[in-house]
């Protein structure tokens, strides 16, 4: 049986990850990246695109990835051409999450709607999305949860020096999210003696916060994978500071992998998923975050030892979901 896991964007480490797993094939198609202004333009030329992929490649399993929400219904269509089955992937809600235009929201939610009903199984990266596509569908949808989980890290030992010379390093990855809050983080460092904040990710997306930069205010630009997981290891502690509402960002299993605490803003999937393992913040302020970098100072040991503890559990969770997966592919092929 020949699984097909395709996304329109530049990378997913969740594909490549569910897709190392059942052994399936892997194809990302992007075009005219973050050019929102072209996208009619583009999701049009990339939705042929596909089309004759999927004809050259004939899988009899589709995973595909929403958002956007195109691409599962360009593969929906294959799917009643070729009868083969679909399976979409929901990273999230997009209509809910990302469309912020309320005419553009309904319409990108009737189409989401729409594939989640149509699609054979959907899956999701933690239960609140879940239960909302559950919703979205009236009830009508199979649904299951998928959470992330990273194995092992590709890293290389990393000098410390080189991105800090005081004692304690907290590491902020991307900050460059439109919901992301760097300056919470820069604000509450500035006010820590012997702190430093490194804040990863391309600095022409960083450009209202580069003014910051000083000793203690450190930033990388883009660091290649190995280099980047092992900064993560190499940190005190790694940052979530974000107003984005039901995510749970995909560094984060990375952190757990390379076995460094974490200090992350409430939400609600998180607050479920992590469970007490990780210091949550419920208000983005400098003043609270200053509060729990002090607090993973002091005990810093203890919540190392919450993050290997969570890993291990969550190892037995991602276990059990990919199975479930699996067995649902396997009946769809016999």
């Amino acid at each position: 049986m020949k699984i097909f896991c395709v996304t329109w964007a530049p990378f997913s480490r969740r594909m490549d990850e569910i897709a190392a797993e059942l052994k399936a094939e892997r194809w990302d198609y992007c075009l005219l990246f973050k050019m929102k202004v072209l996208a009619p333009f583009r999701y049009l030329i990339m939705a042929f695109r596909t089309l004759i992929e999927l004809f050259k490649r004939k899988p009899d399993v589709i995973i595909a990835q929403n958002p956007p929400v195109f691409l599962p219904i360009t593969c929906w269509v294959y799917c009643l051409l070729a009868r083969c089955t679909l399976i979409v992937d929901h990273h999230c809600i997009w209509s809910e999450k990302t469309i912020r235009y309320p005419l553009l929201s309904r319409v990108i939610r009737g189409l989401e709607g729409f594939i989640v009903k149509r699609a054979e199984l959907n899956t999701s990266p933690h239960d609140v999305w879940t239960e909302k596509l559950i919703e979205l569908s009236h009830k009508k949808a199979k649904v299951i949860t998928v959470i992330d989980y990273v194995e092992e890290l590709p890293m290389k030992k990393v000098s410390r020096e080189r991105f800090c010379r005081t004692d304690y390093l907290v590491v902020y990855p991307g900050g460059t999210g439109p919901y992301e809050r760097p300056d919470v983080a820069i604000e509450a460092v500035k006010e820590l003696e012997g702190v430093t904040l490194v804040i990863t990710g391309k600095k022409e997306f960083l450009k209202r916060i580069l003014p910051h930069e000083s000793d203690r205010i450190v930033f990388s630009g883009f660091l290649p994978d190995e280099e980047y997981f092992g900064l993560l290891r190499e940190a005190d502690v790694v940052l979530n500071i974000t107003d984005e509402p039901y995510t749970i960002p995909h560094f984060l299993y990375e952190v757990m992998a390379a076995g460094t605490p974490i200090i992350s803003s409430w939400n609600l999937p998180i607050a479920k998923l992590f469970n007490g393992s990780i210091y949550l913040i419920e208000e983005n302020s400098p003043e609270n975050l200053k509060k729990a970098i002090i607090e993973m100072q002091r005990n810093r040991e203890e919540w190392v030892q919450k993050i290997r503890k969570l890993r291990d559990d969550l190892k037995r969770v991602r276990r059990d979901q990919i199975q479930e997966l699996m067995d649902y592919i396997q009946r769809k092929g016999s």
